[in-house]
């Protein structure tokens, strides 16, 4: 993928050029892209800018999409056409026109905003920011990212941006300035069904879209890992009579540790006869903030999963010197854990509110009194625990979290993942809770799919957020939430409470790395999901929220300085 940038203005004295609109580029692109050309679109009203390496996508006239389509769609860029299948982000404009598109899953996230002078729309917040000139931060947002590490169902960081809703179409009248929003809720009808059919059925779906992509060229990859839903993929793909290259990435004692993705990694690639390579992902040796600031800057600050990225982002800016131009996603939607509650269904797919861990009084001074779950996202009468689970599953942490995973990834690469594609998701929402619950069904036809190798049990950068307890980032935490954005942002006995927990010292019984894969071996992951189902809602840290304060205070500052941008290039500055 690239990052899209669409922009419409009324009045030819609100007009951008082609420098101003390569300037916004240049400003979210990383600085390894600094050789490839933005693909700019400039007619006297409107203009349209990709950026990055644009592998499947395409443009035709003032349309463009990013992503992968699933078959061939040739009037994908006609306004008021059929939105396609596939995982993407689409703009198309006519005259008359202009539509958003999001995809049935939400894999892809567009932001937009409507002023009197100007519509703009992009898969960059920082992009709007640069061109309203301006930045009015949204407190909701910042509470949203303190309790869930997300920007929340519907925030953005400023409270003027919108975000384009999963499986929507967002259609402009140029004539008359006006938006119509069109989406459908996400709706769960179990049914009634027998195992073996429904198996039958799901597997014939599944192949279906996964082979209905078009992966023949030789610039996508696949990254690969131990568990079930690669392997599936690995499969499908290789029934088909691909043979794509595959690579797993991590730490370089992953690949000698058993049960590790690593290491059950590069034994499948070994069965089915295919090129892998281990990319190394070792703690970058640079300053905290410059692998902060590389890991905001692709994001636009939409998750707090610094942890696989803190080699400073070199794996991915790498992959264009490989000739690797899209990476083949597992991302799936077949079904969640075991849990015992609405509270526990909602932290388990990352949908907390601050008043979930702390008093109100301090919630409201955070948030300014606008943090609320929507009543879409809460349990209805008539739906049982597991389902309610999935749904959240399917309306959040798809949009919201594994979405905003691949807002970093995008700015190097093309993302595919067929597993999320509208046949397979639509099909879930009617299997009944059992089949659903831990992947069940779906993991049933992996295993009978797969050669008999071994499933991981733990990943290959498996160190979470243990970096938090190192010295030169307890530093950094340190150092930025006594900024003066920090006290501007967080009440002081709140910020105090976070510089304790950063000051104190690790705990010296934490279970090291070689430990826990140890126990991961011994203990079934049945058992671990069984005993976690019946603990409650796991609650965010205090290092963990300090990490979240941190990344929102450089967040802050990041978005300031693009509001500014093109007022200095006009200036000279």
């Amino acid at each position: 993928m690239s990052n899209l940038i669409y922009a419409l203005w009324r009045a030819p004295e609100d007009a951008l050029d082609g420098a101003m609109l390569g300037l916004v580029a240049d400003r979210i692109a990383p600085s390894s892209s600094s050789l490839r050309p933005h693909h700019l679109v400039i007619t006297p009203e409107e203009a349209l800018c990709l950026t990055g390496p644009l592998g499947a996508s395409a443009v035709e006239g003032m349309s463009a999409h990013l992503g992968a389509f699933q078959g061939a769609w040739p009037d994908w860029h006609v306004p008021g056409s059929a939105v396609p299948e596939g995982t993407f982000a689409l703009i198309r404009s006519n005259k008359a026109t202009t539509e958003l598109c999001s995809d049935f899953a939400g894999s892809r996230t567009l932001w937009y905003v409507q002023t009197q002078k100007g519509f703009f729309a992009a898969t960059s917040q920082r992009a709007l920011i640069c061109l309203l000139e301006g930045f009015d931060v949204n407190r909701a947002a910042a509470a949203w990212f303190l309790s869930s590490g997300s920007l929340g169902p519907t925030d953005g960081w400023d409270e003027r941006i919108q975000r384009l809703p999963q499986g929507s179409r967002l259609v402009l009248d140029k004539r008359h300035w006006s938006l119509q929003l069109q989406t459908s809720p996400i709706a769960f009808h179990p049914k009634p069904r027998k195992a073996n059919e429904c198996r039958r059925d799901l597997e014939e779906i599944l192949l279906e879209a996964i082979q209905g992509f078009d992966f023949t060229s030789g610039h996508w990859a696949f990254p690969l890992s131990g568990g079930y839903d690669c392997r599936f993929i690995l499969s499908a793909l290789y029934a088909k009579g691909l043979r794509p290259r595959t690579m797993t990435w991590g730490l370089a004692a992953s690949l000698t540790q058993p049960g590790n993705d690593a290491f059950i990694a590069k034994q499948l690639a070994s069965h089915f006869g295919l090129p892998h390579e281990y990319l190394l992902t070792e703690l970058s040796e640079e300053p905290p903030t410059h692998v902060v600031d590389a890991f905001l800057a692709a994001s636009g600050g939409t998750t707090d999963q610094l942890f696989p990225y803190l080699d400073g982002l070199r794996l991915w800016s790498s992959f264009a010197e490989q000739g690797i131009g899209g990476v083949i996603r597992g991302d799936e939607g077949f079904g969640w854990i075991p849990v015992s509650s609405a509270p526990q269904a909602r932290s388990s797919v990352g949908l907390l509110v601050l008043t979930d861990f702390m008093d109100e009084a301090t919630a409201e001074r955070l948030s300014g009194g606008r943090q609320h779950i929507p009543e879409p996202l809460k349990q209805r009468e008539d739906e049982t625990l597991a389902t309610y689970r999935d749904r959240l599953y399917h309306a959040f942490r798809i949009p919201i979290g594994l979405a905003a995973l691949n807002d970093v990834k995008a700015p190097f690469v093309e993302i595919a993942s067929p597993l999320l594609s509208r046949q397979v998701l639509a099909f879930v929402r009617e299997m009944p809770d059992p089949m659903r619950t831990d992947k069940g069904l779906f993991k049933d036809i992996a295993k009978s799919a797969s050669p008999p190798i071994p499933y991981a049990t733990m990943g290959a950068d498996d160190d979470r957020n243990g970096f938090l307890d190192s010295p030169v980032y307890s530093r950094w935490l340190e150092e930025e939430l006594g900024s003066e954005t920090a006290q501007s942002i967080l009440p002081d006995a709140f910020r105090e409470t976070l510089l304790a927990g950063v000051r104190k010292a690790p705990s010296p019984m934490a279970p090291n790395r070689s430990l826990r894969a140890a126990l991961k071996r011994i203990i079934p992951t049945s058992w671990v999901r069984m005993v976690r189902a019946q603990m409650g809602p796991v609650l965010p840290g205090t290092r963990l929220l300090a990490l979240r304060a941190s990344l929102i205070c450089r967040m802050v500052r990041l978005l300031e300085e693009d509001s500014m941008a093109l007022g200095k290039a006009r200036k000279g500055l």
